[in-house]
């Protein structure tokens, strides 16, 4: 079919095109509000600032596709193959994307707001300045989960979405807005979060080792029984934190606010701690073994049961601080 004739039985009131093969087709401005093209083929077709709002596009074929303003609110894309397709600035609002297949496609600066993208794969996709506020990208089941591998997130508002047991693993999330989110056993191996702002997010069992989080944000979080293994951690934020059972082994956390927080059982062995401030911080049965403490500041910290054996010292502040044994130290 030409595009033309599509066109034209669409005008007339025509909306039923399932099955419908036209690739490389030329919609671009098209207005095409509610239409169905369910398992239909439009690979490397333009489609720039067309309407698909509600448009029920599942299965359909959009590789390579440019979708550059394209507007697709409340659509149905789901199992949509958009891999390499171009959404730039697109309005995907309250869409359902569950498990499209966009790998390597480009979203930036698309409006995600309370989209659904449980079970889609995102590898590769440059999502820089997205809006994904209220996104659900939630685990279902297990092995069945949303693929951001390596992506491009930096930028992004992710305030208050679902990604529960999502794949970040080596993905960019520099300077990104996660207040509030649900990141709840995410991996975020490798990751760099650095400038990132986690305000009140929800981490526990996140698997962040070997990430970066240099000058983050993670005041009044919840971290209990994440992973920092190895992680770049300097100049970050976690004043007010739960952070129970939080693995930081080896994590570099120089100059770092654990002011207030609670890291009750928490490992912080071989850890640098040059200058972290654990002001007023619960550190009981924290194991600190041979971390180094030099300069750091632990006024009225308690630190009763906690191993410090063998931990650098050196010019730390102990004023009103709870020692291991239970002995106040001044």
């Amino acid at each position: 079919m030409h595009p033309n004739e599509l066109l034209k039985r669409f005008a007339t009131g025509e909306q039923e095109f399932t099955g419908l093969k036209m690739p490389k087709a030329n919609l671009a401005g098209a207005d095409l509000i509610g239409i169905i093209l369910n398992e239909s083929d439009l690979h490397d077709s333009s489609l720039v600032f067309a309407y698909l709002n509600r448009a029920s596009l599942i299965q359909v074929n959009l590789a390579g596709a440019d979708l550059s303003g394209v507007s697709l609110s409340q659509a149905d894309l789901t199992r949509a193959d958009l891999r390499t397709a171009n959404l730039h600035g697109a309005m995907l609002q309250e869409a359902n994307l569950k498990e499209i297949d966009a790998t390597l496609a480009t979203l930036l600066d698309a409006n995600l707001i309370a989209a659904d993208l449980r079970g889609a794969d995102l590898s590769g996709a440059v999502l820089v300045g997205a809006i994904l506020r209220g996104a659900n990208m939630r685990q279902e089941s297990k092995g069945h989960k949303t693929n951001l591998q390596g992506a491009d997130l930096s930028y992004c508002d992710l305030a208050n979405a679902n990604m529960k047991g999502a794949d970040l693993a080596r993905a960019n999330l520099v300077n990104a807005n996660l207040q509030g989110a649900n990141l709840r056993e995410v991996d975020l191996r490798k990751a760099d979060l650095s400038g990132a702002n986690l305000e009140g997010a929800f981490l526990t069992e996140a698997n962040l080792t070997g990430a970066k989080l240099t000058r983050a944000n993670l005041s009044r979080t919840n971290l209990s029984r994440a992973k920092f293994i190895q992680s770049e951690v300097s100049l970050a934020n976690f004043r007010e934190s739960v952070m129970t059972n939080i693995s930081l082994s080896y994590a570099n956390l120089t100059g770092s606010d654990f002011s207030l927080a609670r890291m009750n059982y928490a490992d912080l062995s071989r850890s640098n701690l040059t200058e972290a401030n654990f002001m007023e911080t619960e550190l009981t049965e924290a194991f600190l073994a041979r971390a180094n403490l030099t300069k750091a500041n632990l006024t009225q910290a308690n630190l009763l049961r906690a191993d410090i054996i063998g931990a650098n010292l050196i010019g730390t502040i102990f004023q009103q601080t709870t020692m291991p044994d239970g002995q106040i130290r001044n």
